[in-house]
């Protein structure tokens, strides 16, 4: 779209994407620097996604405070919508907390503190719950000035219900309360956010180490943190007092609202001159992005090519007519929002909101290897004769297995494997429909009539979810390409044993990950981002198998970190390992599970990081992919 004219803005430069929408530079007809959100073409015949769009315009028209980033436009563009944002020169504090060495300059986070403090107490008064507080949702421009932004799941209103799932959620920065569906949800969940926002930047570290998203949940319904100030001894005790308070399990026990958390870290001028000055930002602006975080992210990330004008759908008239009258008393009450008109305005409200969502267009096939081809890596592939998967030949030879970094992955070894091949990409849901047609097969959530989505302390059954529909309410229509989930180990080995393969040992899946050279990651060791894997809930469901084709590790095979944690054949066991094709102990009671998934953070994307679960558990979270040593290859 670089180059194209949008209204009166002219695309400059690409800021940002997600499954529904994606962020644009442009410049406006006076010159200005502006940056525009667009639904993505697909999204337009999702209804539920429309309102979400039309909803964070109407949220942005209440607010005008200088640490939120303001809505300067609002107007039809055809048969797409546009929201005119000012653009923000600057970096997310996430990753302005990621590239500090040390302890952030007291200064600078005291006042990035107080100014997202009042922010939010601004939003608060005028009846809004932001709901997703994290880093990723906080920009600080070249002026070290805090800027609030991503209101797309924010509600009006002085509490809120639990209609966005909590596993749709960073989980890092999630409120206890979120987890249960009996309790409340107002400004004091979002002053537990802010809370763990400020630990961040005082402590120079999270309030609580578990990396694993069961384990995170745990900590926030039970533990309680180390005060920042055992991190941070010159923190002046009354900001460690304060963000204790502030991370109170209970809603009762912390400040009532921002104001009263401003009060309670407010310093004398005397100690802000005592700390460190702020940092200069100029060096890091080179890398600054706009988070598109408008709607809950349920789609792939890249954006498609325009349908034909006959297949585009316009929201509902009613809901532009909706937006209207908003806009009209917001901008009588001196709101900062403008309405262009459009073709739109002339139709009739005579379309309804649908009560449910169109299901997504059918997956393109999977990508067949012809006779003895080679993948990009110089690896051959070859077609498994039963599922017609392709299958990439792992060469035999060493590679380092396991890492120091905890317990359960040492000791760092030297492993000798012999050849084998292993599932180029996940299993999908059409291939494991093709089993299920075939075999009659009932998965263990079938059998038991529910599955665990990741919504409670550690998981929680929810009736009805099966790998037909994952979470209990969403089907997998549309999703061929996607990988099969909320299965568990025993429904993994069923298909690997009817495609003729086995499910691969926990050694040949992180030989397959992380190549000869022990990277951290399949695609080497620097940190994942939204091209590399789907993680961190930067989407916040699966995404097809052939999504990140720069994510594949050294022998070419995709999906090794992130989209869904995969199954291997071990027995979990701690400790040394055999030197030659280990397989794990020869007995237990839980299976390994490698990979990640949609919702984890970075840590979990490691190759060599594992888990371990029962054989019959099976998850929203949870798929495979198959090995073999002497696979049937198609001819």
């Amino acid at each position: 779209m670089i180059n194209e004219k949008i209204g009166d803005y002219d695309i400059t430069n690409a800021l940002g994407k997600g499954g529904f929408g994606s962020v644009w530079m442009a410049t406006s007809s006076e010159g200005a620097t502006v940056a525009l959100k667009l639904l993505n073409p697909q999204a337009l015949d999702n209804q539920k996604v429309v309102k979400k769009f039309f909803h964070e315009a109407m949220i942005l028209a209440k607010l005008d405070h200088p640490n939120i980033t303001k809505l300067l436009e609002f107007f039809p563009d055809g048969d797409n919508y546009v929201i005119v944002m000012e653009y923000v020169e600057g970096i997310e504090l996430k990753k302005l907390l990621q590239q500090q060495k040390g302890l952030m300059p007291f200064n600078q986070a005291y006042k990035i503190a107080m100014q997202s403090l009042d922010a939010f107490q601004y939003a608060h008064e005028h009846g809004i719950l932001h709901r997703d507080i994290k880093p990723a949702n906080i920009m600080i421009n070249k002026n070290g000035d805090a800027k609030i932004m991503d209101f797309g799941i924010a509600k009006m209103g002085t509490t809120a219900s639990h209609d966005t799932a909590a596993s749709m959620l960073s989980v890092h920065y999630t409120p206890p309360e979120r987890f249960d569906k009996s309790r409340e949800i107002d400004q004091r969940s979002d002053i537990y956010s802010l809370g763990l926002v400020f630990y961040e930047m005082f402590a120079g570290r999270r309030a609580f180490s578990a990396t694993e998203t069961s384990q995170i949940m745990f900590s926030h319904l039970n533990e309680i943190p180390e005060p920042p100030s055992k991190y941070s001894p010159n923190l002046p005790p009354q900001i460690s007092k304060a963000i204790f308070k502030a991370l109170e399990k209970d809603p009762e026990d912390r400040f009532p609202d921002f104001k009263a958390f401003k009060q309670a870290i407010q310093l004398e001028q005397g100690e802000i001159d005592d700390a460190t000055s702020v940092v200069d930002l100029d060096a890091t602006m080179a890398d600054a992005t706009i988070d598109v975080g408008a709607v809950e992210k349920t789609a792939p990330p890249k954006v498609a090519k325009a349908p034909a004008a006959s297949e585009k759908k316009k929201p509902p008239m009613a809901m532009i007519a909706a937006i209207i009258a908003f806009v009209l008393i917001a901008g009588s009450a001196g709101g900062y929002f403008f309405l262009k008109k459009g073709p739109a305005e002339t139709e009739q409200a005579t379309v309804e909101t649908p009560t449910t969502v169109p299901a997504e267009k059918k997956s393109a096939a999977l990508p067949k290897a012809g006779p003895g081809q080679k993948n990009a890596r110089g690896f051959n592939e070859v077609n498994n004769q039963k599922d017609g998967s392709i299958m990439v030949a792992i060469p035999a030879g060493e590679f380092t297995m396991g890492s120091d970094k905890y317990s359960a992955e040492r000791p760092v070894q030297k492993i000798n494997l012999d050849s084998y091949y292993i599932d180029k990409y996940l299993v999908t849901n059409e291939k494991f429909t093709k089993f299920v047609e075939e075999s009659k097969y009932k998965t263990d959530a079938e059998k038991e009539g529910a599955g665990n989505v990741r919504i409670g302390r550690r998981w929680k059954k929810v009736d009805g979810a099966s790998w037909k529909k994952p979470d209990g309410l969403t089907t997998i229509d549309g999703k061929e390409n996607h990988p099969v989930s909320q299965v568990s180990y025993n429904d993994a080995s069923a298909y690997c044993k009817w495609a003729q393969k086995d499910l691969p040992t926990e050694a040949q899946w992180e030989k397959a990950a992380r190549g000869p050279d022990a990277n951290e990651y399949p695609w080497g060791n620097s940190d994942p981002n939204d091209t590399s894997a789907n993680f961190d809930n930067i989407i916040g469901t699966t995404t097809p198998v052939t999504e990140y084709e720069k994510g594949q590790s050294f022998y070419g095979v995709q999906d090794m970190a992130g989209n869904v944690y995969q199954w291997c054949k071990d027995w979990y066991g701690t400790g040394e390992r055999a030197a030659n094709n280990p397989a794990g102990p020869k007995e237990g009671k839980e299976r390994v599970i490698k990979g990640g998934s949609f919702i984890e953070g970075m840590e979990s994307l490691r190759s060599a990081n594992r888990d371990r679960y029962e054989p019959n558990y099976s998850s929203f979270l949870f798929g495979f992919r198959c090995a073999g040593t002497n696979p049937k290859i198609a001819k």
